[in-house]
């Protein structure tokens, strides 16, 4: 038999490693269909019953301080670009005769 083969033909454990099986410990119950559709039909009530398009004004201002986050980031990569080093420049050697 070959190691694939005795590989192959091991058991494989299934279930739960190391967490004894107990039966006193109690169940979740099962939700039914409409119990399950009922719950989260009243969670989607609950979370829409205060829900309103936001206002002119608001939006204005979402979009002010988009403009003003922008902005500032393209000032800071200014900053950055600004605050490097400049690459230095390479002379080439003019004793040198391997040069290409």
């Amino acid at each position: 038999m070959t190691p694939y083969e005795r590989l192959m033909a091991e058991a494989i454990p299934t279930g739960r490693f190391g967490d004894p099986v107990d039966e006193a410990r109690p169940q979740r119950p099962l939700m039914t269909r409409q119990d399950q559709q009922a719950a989260r039909r009243a969670a989607l009530v609950e979370a829409q019953s205060d829900w309103r398009l936001p206002d002119t004004a608001s939006q204005r201002k979402r979009a002010r301080s988009a403009a003003v986050a922008l902005e500032r980031s393209a000032e800071r990569a200014r900053e950055r670009e600004e605050s490097r080093p400049r690459h230095l420049r390479i002379v080439p050697d003019p004793n040198d005769t391997q040069a290409a």
